[in-house]
């Protein structure tokens, strides 16, 4: 069950899409729902595996031309690591730390890399993809 505030995200996701004069669709909705939910971003078969539960008309080809069709729309983003793509929600800025033993991931928002991202620019003459960076290092567990 989502919070009062992922309630007012997945709300302020259908009125964007809906603004764009796409369609909300059932399955665009329980994708959404289970990247909230779900811990961190979650490959298509994943993201299946939950839905179905409550709409088991879903199947595996329309998650994943869901998925394809949300990414079109700038509401989810791909992670980009070995095997099975892996989508995440696109709406509140955030980078990415994987795991190179287990391969844990987590979120880390925009606002704390803001700053090295600069400093990177600086030392580089890089203009670095703030939308998107990812970080490998060890988990605490692996450490």
């Amino acid at each position: 069950m989502l919070d009062t505030d992922d309630r007012v995200r997945v709300d302020a996701i259908r009125d964007q899409i809906r603004a764009a004069g796409r369609r909300w669709t059932i399955a665009k909705g329980a994708i959404v729902e289970a990247l909230l939910a779900g811990p961190g971003h979650l490959s298509p078969q994943r993201i299946h595996e939950i839905i179905v539960k409550q709409y088991p008309q879903i199947d595996p080809s329309t998650v994943y031309r869901a998925l394809l069709t949300l990414a079109d729309e700038g509401v989810v983003h791909t992670l980009d690591q070995p095997g099975e793509a892996r989508y995440g929600l696109a709406d509140e800025p955030h980078h990415h730390a994987i795991c190179g033993g287990c391969g844990r991931q987590a979120e880390i928002p925009a606002t704390a890399v803001a700053r090295l991202l600069t400093a990177a620019g600086a030392v580089t003459g890089f203009q670095f993809n703030r939308d998107s960076v990812t970080l490998t290092g060890r988990c605490e567990d692996c450490a």
